[in-house]
């Protein structure tokens, strides 16, 4: 059971990867545009540090489930395991599954108007259409099931720390960059946002 787990976690973590890398490479060959712009360019030093946290958590974050994923016994000797409950890791790899599922509908949903950080020299559209009538942070919806699938799939304090500083660090990038979508899009964004949960349920 172990190892189908693992077979599984990886084969989502690929699946996250190559999609992500698939969308920045598209961006970038068709419409010029670099969408990673997290912790790039001239920014308020608070956005900075900001998107240098989330940069630096989601890193920590997606090494360990690669690790994990490979060499789970060897990171157990390392770390330990909270709990050993299998129809828990596995509800961890269907929240995992959905979560990246999420995350590239989102990105499918937002085409050209997706970037990793708060891009401040291009202007973009506002996407209210397909996953975003349902959330106006879809993407970032995604990457928390991730995160707690990673905890549920692998239970020890490691990845529950990984897990906690990502969801804060994800929440603080979530508050800068409905600041920055209000300054662009002004009234047009405020209403979107009162008819449109800052997640799913609100």
């Amino acid at each position: 059971m172990s190892d189908l787990k693992n077979i599984l976690s990886l084969l989502l973590f690929c699946i996250f990867l190559i999609s992500y890398l698939l969308k920045l490479l598209i961006l970038y060959k068709k419409n010029h545009i670099k969408g990673n712009v997290l912790a790039k360019g001239a920014k308020l030093s608070k956005l900075h540090y900001i998107e240098l946290l989330v940069k630096t958590s989601t890193f920590l974050w997606g090494a360990a489930w690669f690790v994990f994923s490979v060499a789970e016994s060897f990171m157990v000797t390392l770390v330990g395991k909270t709990f050993d409950i299998p129809v828990v890791h596995f509800i961890g790899v269907s929240v995992a599954a959905l979560g990246c599922s999420i995350f590239i509908q989102a990105m499918i949903a937002m085409r050209t108007s997706w970037r990793v950080g708060i891009d401040k020299t291009t202007v973009t559209k506002l996407i209210t259409h397909g996953i975003y009538k349902y959330s106006r942070n879809a993407a970032f919806v995604g990457f928390d099931l991730m995160f707690l699938g990673l905890y549920l799939m692998y239970p020890n304090l490691l990845t529950l720390l990984i897990f906690i500083l990502n969801i804060a660090a994800i929440h603080l990038l979530i508050l800068q960059e409905e600041q920055h979508l209000k300054s662009v899009f002004g009234d047009e964004y405020i209403q979107y946002a009162n008819n449109t949960p800052r997640y799913f349920l609100f």
